[in-house]
């Protein structure tokens, strides 16, 4: 059973994650569609995703968020490293395949940043994504996000290096977008 919805949009709602949720956290870790833009490498065992929840979802300073939609669970949206004094967090998201390119990632995104800026009372988000991810780049850049840096050959993919780019976005564009 899911828990309370913390925040809700027109279509998706986000809530805390809890242990329940973490065979949608398996999959994205093993899933090739997400585990690799995600540049996640290994594969985690349900005891190790156990010790995870518990020790940085549960544990951690971050925020992290289920995204449902209809009831189902279609995604995560977390600020696993949020650094309140000094008002900058940074931004991890993702969305299933099955429900990738419907818009849901977008708004539960949004959903985030209006908690960071309105309430964790954030100067400042950021964002990685790997230069080949078109479908993250255009998210980010479509919430008013700027791209700041190239980083390149950063991370080993598929026999490949590949660039990493990182997006900041400030309160004051938010909330003059």
């Amino acid at each position: 059973m899911p828990g309370p919805t913390f925040q809700s949009g027109e279509r998706v709602s986000l809530r805390p994650v809890e242990e329940d949720d973490l065979d949608a956290f398996a999959r994205a870790r093993s899933d090739p569609d997400l585990r690799v833009p995600l540049c996640l490498d290994t594969q985690q065992n349900r005891e190790a995703l156990e010790e995870f929840h518990e020790e940085t979802i549960s544990g951690g300073d971050g925020r992290w968020f289920v995204v449902s939609a209809d009831e189902a669970t279609v995604g995560a949206v977390m600020f696993p490293d949020l650094r309140e004094g000094d008002g900058v967090a940074d931004l991890a998201y993702w969305i299933l395949p099955e429900h990738q390119g419907e818009g849901l990632g977008r708004e539960a995104v949004s959903l985030l940043l209006e908690y960071g800026f309105e309430e964790l009372r954030l100067h400042r988000v950021r964002a990685d994504c790997l230069a080949t991810n078109d479908a993250s780049r255009g998210l980010l850049e479509s919430l008013g996000f700027s791209r700041e840096g190239r980083f390149r050959d950063a991370v080993f993919q598929n026999g490949t290096y590949v660039d990493t780019l990182r997006y900041g976005l400030l309160e004051s564009e938010w909330r003059d977008r």
